[in-house]
């Protein structure tokens, strides 16, 4: 998957300056590109040196009101 189709699938937006340098700091990664926090879930672009450019997802369990899992995704520029 590119980094394109994922923005278009996920309905990821380009976070403002600030957010997207905090979450970097928080993730611990070089960058964040695009992200998409709702209630129940999550998913985050994020640029990262030796790996690239990475999907970051996690989904809130309804019945237990836990996280299901993070996945890491490596894409294509």
């Amino acid at each position: 998957m590119t980094v394109a189709q994922a923005v278009k699938k996920f309905k990821l937006e380009q976070p403002n300056v600030y957010t997207a340098q905090a979450k970097a700091k928080e993730l611990n990664v070089d960058e964040v590109l695009y992200m998409n926090v709702q209630k129940n879930k999550y998913a985050y672009i994020v640029k990262d040196g030796p790996r690239g450019y990475v999907l970051y997802q996690d989904e809130l369990s309804f019945y237990s009101k836990m996280y299901k899992g993070l996945k890491m995704t490596p894409l294509e520029p």
